[in-house]
């Protein structure tokens, strides 16, 4: 009885040690999880400092603010039609020598920052003021924009009123009228 009795203790004290040590294990995760957590916390808070300031704020490069004018302006009659995307891709690939990979990022990224941008003369104003005051822009490049955005107009083959005003919104920007 009394080896009966030992063998008992002995299951009994691994079984104690086996749920303390699975604690101690779980604890040990959930500290470095935590850590992981805290230690990411810098780049989280950045991201989202970016995103309260509002998409349209952080466009500095002229190349993404022209993607985000051509796209704003092939959405001013609803969604983008396929011959309005092909447009601003070709656009892209011709005037800012992309690849074909880059010029669909540069549409998306495009996209994501009009997401919930304000109306589409408002989003041309402000990223005409980008490409205005970007260095090294003139007259040929002001010209090259403003027969871009004239293409991806005339991409679905009639030309809007809507799209009339953006483009006359850019041209008044850079001085081309």
């Amino acid at each position: 009885m009394h080896i009966l009795m030992a063998l008992l203790g002995i299951l009994t004290f691994i079984a104690v040690w086996y749920f303390r040590i699975k604690m101690i294990s779980g604890a040990a995760r959930d500290g470095y999880k935590a850590a992981k957590g805290f230690a990411n916390r810098p780049r989280k808070l950045s991201h989202q400092n970016k995103a309260r300031k509002g998409g349209l704020d952080v466009v500095r490069d002229p190349r993404e603010a022209a993607a985000v004018m051509m796209l704003a302006l092939a959405r001013t009659r609803g969604a983008v039609s396929e011959m309005q995307e092909a447009a601003i891709r070709a656009e892209m690939i011709e005037h800012f020598e992309f690849t074909d990979a880059q010029a669909d990022d540069m549409i998306t990224q495009a996209g994501w920052l009009t997401r919930q941008a304000p109306a589409s003369h408002v989003v041309v104003g402000r990223m005409s003021d980008v490409v205005v005051r970007a260095p090294g822009m003139g007259p040929k490049e002001f010209d090259d924009l403003a027969s871009m955005l004239e293409n991806v107009a005339v991409a679905d083959g009639h030309v809007s009123t809507d799209e009339r005003d953006l483009i006359q919104i850019w041209r008044q920007k850079a001085g081309l009228n």
